[in-house]
């Protein structure tokens, strides 16, 4: 990708190997604990098998290591690798349920001059639909403004007073975006006050939809094609998309083009499935922001020290989505809505400095919260003697915006399903997030007579609920989802093999190997990031790296030569690496392969340590 990073040895001394750092010194693990430390959450490798030389030299202008990659991801043959390869980002599938009648009722806006409000919800994914929507609808001339509820008051989606607000100021049409599928009442509010409302949503439909309005979601389809995979962003854009060529069609694909770094960013923010369409219009929004980052992101990026022409999902993860969904976290979505909008190069750095600060309170505020959740499983764990198959801790007045990451934090370090409730006077609001193998939303429809408000995806849900019903809500959660995984894992190790695409030696670790793999990009969910294998080797020197040296950086060695590998949150391991020096046994590094641009202009390679494994146990 090469952005400079703040763990980068390019811009932070601290890299160099010794340098001081202002961080405890613990004494050396025993060595039972060190191993155990440093295979901690390592499954054995599956190395995809590899296709035979015809066909890795079968496909024009494709290398041997890409035709590899594309096979192990589903692509495999000529004619399957050029077509994906240049998948066009314009709509090729039918149109969306919905979507026609969409477009003929806010033509009809548009040449009534009706004030139009764009609903977002408040997540990355939802504030850049709202603000592509908007874009696409100012494009042509209309009377269009956005909204965006807060998390501690309004909730997810449509609420009843913020419909009574906007019907009160004039809206005469509401168009939600990554929301409303769910929203029965307040669209029945929504329309005895004389305001139609659309719907464009992807969510999955747990339950009854709303009537007498118009809903453009895929979930919908008689028939669900590819497009059952767009994220909200891309359900907004398809109607943007087709609003435009039916009112300007001479502007249509200029103006669709304009928008597509939002739907990039959208997408990836919601990790939807990297499906061909997705793959599309993320590459081609992607594109966009190297070639042209809009005012308010190139603003988001300097902050970052990330340089837009060398800009990747990674980036979009890491950098942007999170200062996105910082304002909505606590509680001022409307500023994310605004960087996006913003035309104007000072408000736009202006408004790009408010998001970075609120990221900073952002990253303070999960950081208390995940410690105080830590101590309760840990409590929960020292009274029980084990973990069963949910971790859940309750907290008063933690604040709604950080329940979800904090969630994914003990889903991800336990590899259980995470339930993190905040209570607040008689109710509680909950986020859930889990591995592979459990669908949250489901599980929950299966109980939807106890919430006030619940939905979600298979991965991620959330729910408010009385307080008086979270008890039984948690036992119900932990019978059920112990259905769902009978074949559980200790703590902290993944069930199955880790795939690995390749076997890649030190000797390979070039800049054209990672240029090679990053024209493939963008990967995400169903189309992985490579993944590659280093086999026996030995660990040479290792120090800390990053902000109060929570990194950990190896200097390893192979048959073929040595390099340098990243090794995230795992700096606390460095003294009782480098105390066992010279005694430690060889390994496996199972690892992806990042980048960063020194100040030079030069690419330097990032190895990330992903697992390790022993060969011996000497």
């Amino acid at each position: 990708m090469g952005p400079q990073r703040s763990d980068a040895p390019a811009t932070r001394s601290s890299d160099a190997p010794g340098a001081p750092l202002a961080v405890s010194q613990p004494g050396p693990l025993s060595w039972p604990d060190l191993r155990a430390a440093l295979t901690q959450g390592s499954p054995a490798p599956h190395i995809a098998e590899e296709l035979p030389r015809h066909e890795l030299d079968a496909i024009p202008g494709v290398t041997r290591l890409q035709a590899q990659l594309l096979a192990n991801r589903g692509v495999r043959g000529r004619e399957a690798a050029q077509s994906f390869l240049h998948a066009d980002w314009r709509a090729k599938q039918p149109p969306l349920p919905g979507q026609q009648a969409a477009v003929e009722r806010l033509r009809a806006a548009l040449a009534g001059g009706e004030r139009i409000i764009v609903y977002g919800d408040h997540d990355c994914d939802g504030m850049t639909s709202c603000a592509l929507l908007l874009l696409a609808l100012r494009a042509l001339d209309a009377n269009a403004a956005p909204y965006v509820p807060l998390r501690e008051d309004d909730g997810r989606g449509l609420n009843e007073l913020a419909v009574r607000t906007l019907a009160a100021k004039g809206a005469r049409l509401i168009v939600t975006t990554d929301c409303g599928s769910a929203n029965v009442t307040e669209v029945a509010l929504a329309r005895s006050l004389g305001v139609d409302v659309i719907i464009t949503d992807h969510h999955p439909i747990l339950g009854e939809t709303p009537r007498d309005c118009v809903i453009v979601n895929p979930r919908l389809a008689e028939q669900p094609g590819l497009s059952g995979d767009l994220a909200g962003a891309g359900v907004a854009f398809r109607l943007a998309e087709a609003l435009l060529r039916e009112m300007t069609p001479a502007r249509a694909d200029a103006v669709s083009e304009e928008l597509l770094d939002l739907v990039a960013i959208g997408t990836i923010g919601d990790i939807a499935p990297m499906t061909r369409e997705n793959w599309a219009l993320t590459r081609a929004g992607l594109e966009r922001i190297r070639t042209g980052a809009r005012p308010g992101l190139r603003a988001l990026l300097a902050l970052a020290n990330v340089t837009p022409g060398a800009l990747s999902e990674r980036d979009v993860t890491f950098v942007i989505a999170p200062r996105l969904n910082a304002a909505a976290r606590l509680g001022q979505p409307l500023i994310a809505v605004d960087v996006l909008l913003a035309s104007d190069h000072a408000e736009a750095q202006r408004l790009a400095a408010r998001l970075d600060a609120l990221n900073q309170e952002r990253q303070r505020i999960t950081e208390e919260i995940v410690s105080q959740a830590q101590q309760q499983v840990e409590t929960q764990r020292a009274a029980t003697g084990a973990l069963g198959p949910l971790v859940s801790v309750i907290g008063a007045g933690w604040p709604l915006g950080m329940l979800g990451l904090v969630a994914s934090r003990l889903a991800e370090q336990y590899q259980r399903p995470a339930v993190v409730i905040s209570e607040d006077g008689g109710e509680a609001r909950g986020s859930a997030r889990a591995p592979d193998g459990v669908n949250l939303g489901e599980t929950l429809a299966e109980r939807a007579e106890v919430f006030r408000r619940f939905g979600g995806h298979a991965r991620a849900a959330g729910f408010t609920i009385a307080s008086a019903e979270v008890a039984d809500l948690l036992a119900y959660l932990r019978q059920r989802l112990g259905e769902q995984r009978p074949e559980r894992t200790p703590e902290g190790v993944r069930s199955g093999a880790i795939e690995v695409d390749c076997r890649l030696p030190l000797n390979r670790l070039l800049p054209r190997i990672y240029r090679e793999q990053q024209a493939l990009g963008p990967f995400g969910p169903g189309y992985p990031e490579p993944i590659y294998l280093c086999q026996s080797a030995r660990i040479l020197s290792c120090w800390r790296s990053g902000a109060e040296g929570r990194n950990l950086r190896l200097r390893v060695r192979d048959a073929t030569g040595e390099g340098v590998f990243f090794w995230s949150r795992r700096g606390d391991l460095c003294e009782s690496i480098r105390a066992r020096l010279g005694q430690l046994p060889t390994l496996d590094l199972i690892y992806s392969l990042d980048a960063y641009t020194r100040a030079s202009g030069e690419l330097d390679l990032l190895p990330r340590i992903l697992a390790l494994r022993l060969l011996s146990d000497e």
